[in-house]
C-alpha cells in the first residue's frame, strides 16, 4: 500500500449538505462573504457600516468565530447584492451556524474548549494524518483502552459520577462520526513505535488494541506507520511534541487545517487563503500563515524521514500482538 493513498483532487463533502457540522457552516459561511466582499471591492470597515454592524463583526463573522446572527447575514447579502442562489446557499448555511454540533447536547461539559473545533471540522475532512507520540491514535482506540486511559485522568472522586462511561461514549460516538460515515476520510495514522510497549491496562486490553489496529490497517482508506525509536529526526521538535493533525477539505472546500495539541491546550493553524484584495494578500503572510507550513513541514519529515513502511509497522504489530499473548 502507498504512503500516501489521499486522492488529492477529490472533491470536498457539500458546504450545505446534510452531513454539513455547525463549525464547518459557520466558516464557509463567513469565507463565502469575505469573496463577495472582495468581489464588491469592498473593505471590511466599509461593509460594517453598510449593514450597520462594527468592523471586529465583519471580520469575526469572515473567520468563522461565534455564531453569526442571521439578521446580520442577511443585512451583507443585501449590501452585497447577490443573486437568487447565492441567497439561498447563505440562508443554509447560517441556518446550519445555527444548530449546535452532535457534541453538545450530551457531552458539552466533558469536552475541552480547545478540542471543540477540531470535534467540529474531522468528519468533514477527506483526509486526515495525524500524529501522536506516546499513546494509540483517539480515533483507533478500542474501548477497553480508551477506559484505561480515562480513568488515570480522572480524579477518584469522578470514578463513580458517570464522567468515564460518558467521556468513553463520546469517544466511540467521534470515531464513528469519522472513521465509520459512508465516504470516510483517507486516514493516516503516525505514531510512535514506544505506543507498542507502553502498558495501558491488562495484557489482554494490549493485545486487543494491537489486534484492532491490525484489522484497522487493511482496510484501503487507512494506513498506520510508527516512528521509530532510532530514526534520526528524534532530537527534531516534532519529537517532543504532543498530538498533530492535519485536516484536508478537498477542492472547493474549508481550507486545510493543522491542529497542535499541547498539555490543556491546541493551537490551529489555517492553510493561507489567497485572494485577489492586496490587504488580504499582506494578512496572508502572517505569523500564524507561517506556523501552518512549519508544522505541516514537521509532519512531512516524520512521515519521510523516520515512519516504518506500512507493510514493516503492519509486522510490528503482529509481533505486539505475540508479545502480549
Amino acid at each position: 500500500m502507498s504512503a500516501d493513498p489521499i486522492p488529492i483532487n477529490r472533491l470536498a463533502r457539500p458546504a450545505a449538505g446534510p452531513d454539513t457540522t455547525k463549525t464547518a457552516a459557520t466558516i464557509m459561511l463567513g469565507l463565502a462573504i469575505k469573496d463577495l466582499r472582495i468581489e464588491a471591492d469592498l473593505s471590511q470597515t466599509q461593509l460594517a457600516k453598510a449593514i450597520l454592524v462594527s468592523t471586529p463583526t465583519v471580520s469575526r463573522l469572515e473567520t468563522g468565530e461565534g455564531t453569526p446572527q442571521r439578521r446580520t447575514i442577511e443585512a451583507a447579502a443585501k449590501a452585497l447584492k447577490v443573486n437568487d442562489t447565492t441567497y439561498d446557499l447563505l440562508k443554509v448555511l447560517a441556518a446550519r451556524a445555527e444548530e449546535p454540533e452532535w457534541f453538545q447536547h450530551r457531552f458539552n461539559d466533558i469536552t475541552p474548549g480547545y478540542l471543540k473545533r477540531l470535534l467540529g471540522l474531522e468528519s468533514m475532512a477527506i483526509s486526515l494524518t495525524a500524529y501522536d507520540v506516546r499513546l494509540v491514535s483517539g480515533l483507533l482506540q478500542i474501548p477497553e483502552y480508551a477506559a484505561c486511559l480515562i480513568r488515570t485522568g480522572l480524579h477518584r472522586s469522578e470514578w463513580d459520577d458517570g464522567k468515564l462511561e460518558l467521556r468513553l461514549a463520546q469517544r466511540v460516538e467521534r470515531q464513528e462520526r469519522v472513521l465509520g460515515q459512508a465516504e470516510p476520510p483517507m486516514s493516516v495514522f503516525l505514531m510512535d513505535e514506544s505506543v507498542l510497549r507502553r502498558r495501558v491496562g491488562s495484557d489482554e486490553v494490549m493485545r486487543a488494541q494491537m489486534a484492532r489496529m491490525r484489522e484497522l490497517a487493511d482496510l484501503p482508506y487507512v494506513v498506520i506507520r510508527f516512528v521509530l525509536l532510532d530514526a534520526l529526526i528524534a532530537g527534531n521538535e516534532a519529537s517532543m511534541a504532543g498530538s498533530m493533525a492535519q485536516l484536508q477539505f478537498g477542492r472547493g472546500g474549508l481550507p486545510d487545517l493543522v491542529y497542535s495539541e499541547g498539555y490543556g491546550k491546541a493551537d490551529y493553524f489555517s492553510k493561507p487563503v489567497r485572494t485577489r484584495d492586496s490587504q488580504e494578500q499582506v494578512k496572508s503572510s502572517s505569523h500564524k500563515d507561517r506556523d501552518y507550513e512549519r508544522h505541516l513541514q514537521l509532519l512531512l519529515r516524520i512521515q519521510g524521514e523516520a515512519c516504518a513502511s506500512p507493510e514493516r509497522s503492519r509486522r510490528m504489530l503482529e509481533q505486539a500482538i505475540k508479545h502480549f499473548s
